[in-house]
């Protein structure tokens, strides 16, 4: 059997499977297996063994639970509630400001926390019910908090920049580095549509009454709460950037960080301690099977040669290089509505890297349209990561016909940055080369 009937069977019964509802990181584990038995026998079964070692073995990986630990701990520590009593103190009489001032706190925390829950869990418990209470839409209310929650991908300390940078031999420092930009730029767009939509339709997010405005007294001695998360986050990647440490040292530093801030706040309990530990230890599980399942998939396909076959007739095509990056971005949305972005990543980038290098792409460029696209994928069902987190969080009136709805036009706003980033890389090369081409 040729490699490219056998890499259609192979994803052919994935997708199966996959129906079937069984968990993703079993079924590509597992086919994997099955087909490696298949094509080569027992001694197959060493590929289990050499996958587990590479992710152990991995001092890259090491950053994702020391990262994730840092932002637990922050949340542990009552800071997401402390920055939403500033922003609610500081949004005054412009319409929308709570909105606005949310979206601000969720690009804070992912560059906190580098995932996506985090942000989206714990301002969908703050914010949507204070928005809510305050006669903002809950459409624009959920949909604000779902998209700033997916800031987590693309603003660093991102987890899922750390990966990449993997399985792709991409320096992790340059991956934060192009990141910044463009999640500024994505935040701001979001705050501009808020601010916009708001004074266009005023129901849809009223300032706050007269009588619930602060004094400028008030507003600030509330200031003081940003002063930890700034100090925490200018320090990791001032150390990254800087090049005191590597991106990995300085998740130790973050992690050691954010139990000091702890600390200093007189949060830092045994339970606080031990409550994020756990946790850490819980979603680093969920992700590492995952990781072990997609390697064993792909370190087969990549065995059977599929990723020169599909190279080679790409480049027979008539097709500019431009069409080949335009489909494999199709590819990413459409995998995204099914599949888990960490599944995505290691499925698709052993045969899509080779393909970006020689069409002469830039992968740190190419690593930001990917991320941008997983951005979207958790915010488009139904496999929507954040509309799961939004439902099992909101208010009872909110259905899940509010939650999809509410979605639609942050994701037509991640579409437009996609779009200009595509046509103006230099938005997102400008920091890399800029910071390491010293």
């Amino acid at each position: 059997m040729s490699a490219e009937t056998l890499t259609i069977v192979m994803f052919a019964c994935m997708l199966f499977v996959m129906a079937s509802g069984l968990p993703i990181a079993f079924v590509l584990g597992s086919l994997g297996v099955i087909f490696a038995l298949f094509l080569w026998g027992p001694s197959a079964l060493d590929l289990v063994y050499f996958a587990a070692i590479d992710v152990v073995k991995s001092f890259v990986l090491i950053a994702v639970p020391l990262f994730i630990f840092m932002g637990l701990m922050l949340q542990e520590s009552g800071i997401a509630d402390d920055l939403f009593d500033a922003i609610y103190v500081w949004a005054g009489r412009i319409k929308g400001a709570l909105g606005m001032g949310t979206i601000a706190i969720c690009a804070l925390m992912a560059a906190m926390v580098g995932i996506s829950g985090a942000a989206t869990l714990s301002m969908g418990v703050i914010a949507v019910p204070a928005m809510l209470k305050r006669n903002y839409s809950k459409r624009i209310a959920i949909g604000l908090v779902q998209a700033g929650g997916a800031l987590g991908f693309l603003i660093p300390p991102s987890v899922m920049m750390i990966m990449y940078g993997f399985i792709a031999g991409v320096s992790v420092g340059k991956l934060f580095a192009a990141g910044i930009i463009p999640g500024l730029m994505l935040a701001s767009m979001y705050i501009i549509y808020i601010g916009i939509r708001c004074y266009a339709q005023p129901q849809m997010g009223p300032a706050l009454p007269s009588e619930e405005r602060a004094t400028l007294k008030q507003k600030l001695r509330m200031t003081k709460v940003l002063v930890l998360p700034a100090i925490l986050v200018v320090v990791v990647l001032g150390f990254i950037f800087l090049g005191i440490t590597s991106p990995t040292e300085a998740s130790a530093v973050g992690a050691l960080g954010a139990v000091v801030c702890a600390a200093i706040k007189r949060k830092l309990t045994w339970d606080r301690l031990q409550k994020a530990a756990l946790r850490t230890v819980e979603l680093c599980g969920f992700s590492f099977w995952i990781v072990l399942g997609a390697i064993v998939f792909s370190k087969v396909y990549t065995g059977l040669g599929a990723a020169g076959v599909i190279r080679d007739t790409i480049s027979n095509l008539e097709i500019s290089p431009w069409g080949v990056l335009l489909v494999m971005q199709l590819s990413f949305f459409l995998l995204g509505m099914f599949l888990d972005d960490i599944a995505i990543l290691f499925m698709c980038m052993p045969i899509y890297i080779p393909i970006i290098s020689y069409l002469g792409f830039d992968q740190v460029w190419f690593a930001i349209l990917y991320i941008l696209n997983m951005q979207m994928a958790y915010l488009t069902p139904p496999y929507g990561v954040n509309l799961f987190y939004m439902k099992a969080v909101a208010p009872p009136e909110v259905t899940l016909g509010d939650i999809y709805i509410s979605i639609i036009p942050f994701v037509c706003l991640q579409a437009l940055c996609l779009l200009i980033i595509m046509v103006f890389p230099g938005i997102v090369l400008f920091l890399p080369n800029l910071i390491f081409s010293r």
